[in-house]
């Protein structure tokens, strides 16, 4: 008996992956072309296409307020978390102390621990300080889950930068603060960029904390969702949820920018 060969093997391989693609991208486009139906029928496809849901859901205001209010707290947690977690992943990536692996684990832990988990812990904790119910508390808790994101990123590019330039810039008389702006924050730009886009991407797509946290008076778009899932069938759900994947595909195409330039940086440098 022959043995296939290799470009046949080939050929199986990207038949195989390309309906791997087609079955995981198939509900996306559906969602989407249901999106533009004239009737308030989830046909597919479209007996006659038409912008009323998206017209609709512009003239929505809770709708709105939702957009809005999880906008802000994604570019709150966003710099939040970009303040906090620069200088973590500085410290990490470049101290040799002792408890550096525990004090890693204890600032990672958040992105092992269950959602849920940390949802009841952060609700017996904030309801004492009143924070149910409000954005603050929304921040707070979209920060700590954002913020091991941006530290893992970060400091995996401190790491493989230089550490010879900054101590150059030390040697020339840069003071500590001046040779981290000047000289260690550009060298792993591509990475803040990347840490940030999915700092955004983890906060504007939150929905448990969301729930737990929110209450009435603090509805963001992903609990919006669900409460229109759970309790209404509303077809503005296939519009947002079309403008939910096009935020999502801009911010990994950042993330993407920030990895191939972070790459192409390492690759001159060595």
């Amino acid at each position: 008996m022959r043995r296939p060969s290799l470009a046949s093997g080939r050929l199986l391989l990207w038949v195989f992956s390309l309906a791997v693609v087609v079955f995981l991208l198939a509900p996306i486009f559906v969602v989407i072309g249901v999106s533009f139906n004239k009737s308030a029928l989830f046909d597919f496809p479209p007996s006659e296409w038409s912008l009323r849901w998206y017209q609709a859901l512009i003239a929505s205001r809770e709708w709105r307020e939702a957009f809005w209010l999880s906008l802000w707290l994604a570019i709150g947690v966003t710099t939040a978390s970009l303040l906090l977690g620069i200088p973590a992943a500085y410290a990490l990536a470049r101290s040799r102390f002792w408890g550096r692996a525990v004090v890693s684990f204890f600032l990672v832990s958040p992105v092992i621990v269950p959602v849920i988990v940390l949802a009841l812990g952060f609700y017996f904790l904030f309801a004492p300080l009143g924070l149910i119910g409000r954005p603050m508390g929304l921040l707070l808790a979209h920060t700590v889950l954002a913020l091991p994101i941006v530290i893992i990123i970060v400091e995996a590019a401190f790491l493989r930068a230089d550490a010879s330039v900054e101590l150059a810039a030390r040697a020339c008389g840069a003071s500590f603060l001046r040779m981290f702006w000047h000289v260690s924050l550009p060298s792993v730009r591509p990475a803040l960029i990347s840490a940030a886009a999915f700092a955004f991407l983890t906060s504007f797509d939150e929905v448990v904390l969301a729930l737990f946290l929110g209450g009435p008076q603090a509805v963001t778009l992903p609990k919006k969702i669900w409460e229109a899932v759970k309790f209404e069938v509303d077809p503005s759900l296939t519009a947002v949820s079309s403008l939910l994947v096009a935020l999502t595909i801009v911010a990994l195409l950042v993330a993407e920018f920030g990895r191939r330039r972070l790459a192409r940086a390492f690759a001159k440098g060595s």
